[in-house]
Order: structure tokens, then sequence, then C-alpha cells
């Protein structure tokens, strides 16, 4: 508008109506320009997630047989001292022969005390008495099998003979040993009395001729002998020495104790259930270690199964099963102590091997279990078998090894 032939000022912006209409513009062209700006990159993220992907795995070909653990317990045998015959007084150890750990044959010299060796011998049953020239029986019988068993002279029959005596006298001389003898006293009387007679001119040649054969019968029985108290009867069961004395030590006369034997295998023991039972076949290799872990993966194999065993022990507390029995492939170890809890594990077999694919990609529906394979618009309908380690086996017509699927949620 125009006044006086001037342009009218814009006095209308400073009215609310007009201050209204300016803010209006303002606003609707800032509104214009933030949808521009925005719209691309919401409409991407719209995109992405609906077709959200968390990761793809291979389908691969491995083997799904897990380890088997199961507890058991040590079995170390039974263990007895090697006590010496009763004497008097202390007696001491001038020689050891044995160490810990040493399995004890049968004609083994354990050590020399007071003089007086002490050899392990294997016989049917402990012998009870001294045996010399002329005895007979049973226990005579044991030692000559006991002198034909170490590869001795003997007589071989329940007769005590020279032969008996020769092959004690072998014994103890491949020690460098001399052995015990008997008749020495009666020898020595029987030549004191025939040389008296000798020289005494009253004795007439008859009473001599007495004598002498009484010094020759003397001297014939007279001769290495059987003494029991230098013997240790063996258990059976591939003893081995435990503890042992030390050279110089004194053996009481109350508690005559050599050592201590351990005698009877060292194993380990378990009970499977019929579950297990076809797993653990002789031979079988597995690891024992100990619950408390102070000791770890021994190596040992499977010694033995029993016949099926119904439910024993208090209240049952044995479940019924197999017991297997364990040894160990090297020296059983030390640290193993009787009776102590281990846990045996029997490695899983790598050589069954099959089709699968990780425990995250498969996925369930009404109509059964399926994998997504990506860009693929049906679901792959797959068969489960094994699972292990958090993979499973399947089985499709539409996957195969080295395929990918897709793995979340």
């Amino acid at each position: 508008m125009k006044a006086n032939g001037k342009s009218r000022p814009l006095g209308w912006l400073s009215t609310p109506l007009g201050l209204a209409s300016v803010v209006g513009c303002v606003l609707a062209i800032v509104g214009f320009m933030l949808g521009y700006f925005l719209r691309a990159p919401l409409d991407d993220l719209k995109d992405t997630d609906e077709q959200t992907v968390t990761g793809l795995a291979k389908v691969e070909e491995r083997a799904l047989t897990s380890d088997t653990t199961i507890g058991g317990n040590v079995r170390r045998g039974k263990t007895s001292d090697i006590t010496l015959q009763a004497s008097e007084g202390e007696q001491v150890v001038t020689r050891v022969e044995v160490s810990k750990g040493d399995v004890l044959n049968s004609g083994q010299l354990i050590a020399i005390v007071s003089g007086r060796p002490i050899f392990a011998v294997s016989t049917e049953f402990p012998l009870y008495r001294n045996l010399d020239l002329g005895d007979s029986g049973d226990d005579v019988r044991e030692l000559n099998s006991l002198l034909s068993n170490l590869g001795k002279a003997s007589a071989r029959s329940e007769n005590f003979t020279q032969s008996t005596r020769d092959g004690i006298a072998q014994l103890y001389s491949g020690y460098d040993l001399k052995a015990p003898s008997s008749g020495q006293d009666e020898v020595k009387e029987a030549q004191a009395a025939y040389d008296e007679a000798k020289s005494d001119s009253e004795v007439d040649d008859e009473e001599r001729q007495t004598l002498l054969e009484q010094l020759d019968s003397a001297k014939a029985k007279a001769g290495v002998q059987f003494r029991l108290s230098d013997f240790y009867f063996l258990p059976s069961g591939s003893p081995n020495i435990e503890k042992i004395v030390k050279r110089g030590s004194i053996i009481d006369s109350e508690e005559p104790v050599l050592g201590t034997v351990r005698s009877g295998e060292s194993t380990v023991k378990a009970r499977v259930d019929l579950s297990q039972a076809e797993k653990f076949e002789t031979g079988t290799e597995v690891t024992v270690s100990t619950t408390d872990s102070t000791v770890s993966q021994e190596i040992f194999t499977v010694k033995e199964i029993s016949d099926f065993k119904e439910a024993s022990g208090e209240d049952d507390k044995i479940p019924p099963g197999y017991d297997v029995t364990f040894e160990s492939e090297d020296d059983f170890p030390d640290e193993l102590q009787d009776a102590a809890a281990v846990s045996i594990t029997l490695a899983g077999d790598d050589s069954d091997k099959s089709t699968a694919i990780p425990l995250v990609g498969l996925r369930e529906d009404p109509e059964g279990n399926y994998v997504l394979l990506p860009g693929a618009d049906e679901k792959c309908r797959v068969s489960t078998g094994e699972e292990a380690s958090g993979w499973i086996e399947v089985s499709s017509d539409c996957i195969t090894v080295g395929d990918k699927i897709v793995v979340g949620p």
C-alpha cells in the first residue's frame, strides 16, 4: 500500500496473526528437511531388521561319541609282615638285599640278621620244623619240591637224603654263604673217644674198632640241615616289598619284623551298568585319576569283566551290573593308595563319524526339526541322531557336508 506516494511499513508482522504465520512456515520447512535427511537411514534400518542373520555355520563330518567317566576304587592286595623266627635278645641287621618295590622271588635272599640269612621261599604250605638226614614226611616232600623248583639237587621224595643236603648247600653257596649243619658235637665226641682209645694200651682192638665205627656213623649223620629260622614263606600273588628295615637296624625280639610285603595284584575296580558294559572290552584303554586330583591321567587297560551281578552291599548301595577290573600298563603308581576313590575315563571313539551341525542351528516347529539355508525360501527338514559337545547328528536330502546353515534366533 502506498500513502502520499510512500510505501506503508510491514506493521502487520507485529500482529499475533502475522507472527504465527511466520513460525508455522519455519516449522514446516524444518520438518521437510528432517524428513528428507532421515528417510533413507530409517528405510535402511527397516530393511536390515527384516533380513537379520546372526551367523552361518558349516555342516561337518565329525565323531559325536562323548567320553564315558565312571567311579571306581583302588585294590592294592594284602599286606603281611616279614616276621623272623623267635630268638633271644636283640638281632642286628648286617645286610639288606632288597629294596622297596622289589618283587620277591622264591629262593631270593632278603637280608642277613645277626649272621643268619633270611631266604624268601614259595611252598604250598609253610614248613614247621627243622629237618635233617633221615627225616621224612609231607614237609620233607615239600622241601624237596622247593629245591627242585629252584634248580637245586633234590631227593624228589618224602625222605631227607644226601641229595636234599646237597640242594640246601647249593642254595646257600649261591650267595657265598655256608649252610647250617648238625651233628658236629656228636662227631667231636666220637672223635675224642676214638683218639683216646688209640693211645690207651688197655683198650683192645675190638673196642677200638667199635669206636671207629661210631665215629664214621657220626660223621655220616653230620652235615647240612634245613634250619627253619632261615626261611620266610611267601604269600601267593607276586608279593613285593612295601617296607624294609635299613642295614644296621636292631630288631626287637618281641616284635621281630624285618619288613612288609604286599601280595596280590594291584588293580582298579568299578561296577558298570548294562548301558555302559558294552563300552568296556578286554584290552580297552582308559585313564585313571584320583578324585582329589593328586594323581591324574594314568593309563590302565581292562583286564577282565565279571558275569552280571545283582545289587549288593548295605541297602543295595552297589547297583546291579558288571565288575570291571583294570590293570596298569606300567608299574602300578605308588600314589594310588589302597581303597582310594578314582575316576575312570573312556575316551569317545573318533573313528565313527557322521554328518553333524551345531545345536544352535537346529530349529523345531509343530512338524518337526529343520534348518534354514541362507537365501532359501523353504525350511530344510532333518532327522537327528547322536548329540555331543554342542553338535548333533543330522540326515536330510537337502543338506550335505560342506553346506552352510543359518544359526542363531
